[in-house]
């Protein structure tokens, strides 16, 4: 199996974590330790997940990791929903992180059943 630093779904997840602390740092300085930590630890959940699960043995274990990085997607999601309600982001930097949820759902869903016909490292 190849490197968890040669997935596609892996290189996509990081972009997203660069693309994260771009917006987040515009945000307000007092929210430092609101949502930009939590919107940072939500992006970078995504991809570290998806390398660790590459460690695992069992398939199942596998599919949990990618199961979290989904969670983590979905969290930051709300979250950009949240910062664009506290009027942090305009409505264009939300349908920027939007197309890039679009592409990598659909990566991560497809990694994890993927993971079903590897064998186990």
């Amino acid at each position: 199996m190849a490197s968890f630093k040669e997935l596609d779904v892996f290189r996509r997840a990081v972009l997203m974590v660069k693309y994260t602390y771009e917006v987040t740092g515009k945000f307000p300085e007092n929210e430092k330790y609101g949502i930009i930590s939590q919107m940072r630890r939500a992006a970078i959940s995504i991809p570290s997940n998806i390398a660790e699960g590459t460690s695992r043995r069992t398939v199942k274990e596998r599919q949990h990791f990618v199961d979290i990085a989904l969670g983590s997607l979905n969290e930051i999601y709300a979250q950009f929903i949240v910062a664009g309600e506290l009027h942090y982001l305009p409505k264009s930097e939300i349908r920027r992180f939007e197309s890039g949820y679009d592409a990598l759902r659909p990566m991560l869903i497809a990694y994890q059943r993927s993971i079903q016909s590897r064998p186990n490292p």
